[in-house]
């Protein structure tokens, strides 16, 4: 397999650049991030990106944690919405309760980086998962619902 990681790093640069969007840059782990405002009780959604040899993974953190108590109830909520989902999906961390929606773009040997509209793409669909769940999750987190009524309340 090839590496694409200069190829994919800059491919980010540029969309941040014509974008003019601000973001950390790249560190020498081939991360870099930067913050959104999103239309949620939270506000905000930060994204990561990580430039890898055969991909782009973009990572959307949740500003909330869901401690133990509330672990299993919103790994349920996460299954669910993760069911139906066409690309990307929700991560959930048992150990310490960090929630994140991930979306990769692949380009491996016989692909080019990813393009403007890819990553675009990616951003959005990032930043459209945090705002249609977020708060569900809270609710959930909370207990103020069960993993299905968030889902059917969400997902109608």
């Amino acid at each position: 397999m090839g590496d694409n990681t200069q190829a994919i790093r800059e491919a980010v640069e540029n969309y941040f650049e014509k974008e003019g969007f601000k973001f950390s840059g790249f560190d020498e782990d081939n991360f870099a991030k930067t913050s959104f405002k999103v239309k949620t009780k939270f506000g905000h959604a930060e994204i990561i990106f990580h430039a890898m040899d055969d991909r782009l993974l973009l990572r959307s953190m949740l500003p909330l944690n869901a401690d133990e108590d509330s672990a299993v109830t919103v790994a349920e909520f996460l299954l669910r919405a993760n069911y139906g989902m066409k690309n990307g999906g929700f991560d959930f961390d048992f150990r310490d309760g960090e929630i994140s929606y991930r979306f990769p773009l692949y380009c491996g040997d016989e692909m080019d980086a990813p393009t403007h509209e890819q990553i675009n793409f990616a951003v959005d669909s990032c930043l459209f998962a945090v705002q249609r769940y977020s708060d569900g999750i809270a609710k959930v987190i909370y207990g103020l619902e069960t993993p299905k009524e968030a889902i059917e309340n969400i997902e109608g």
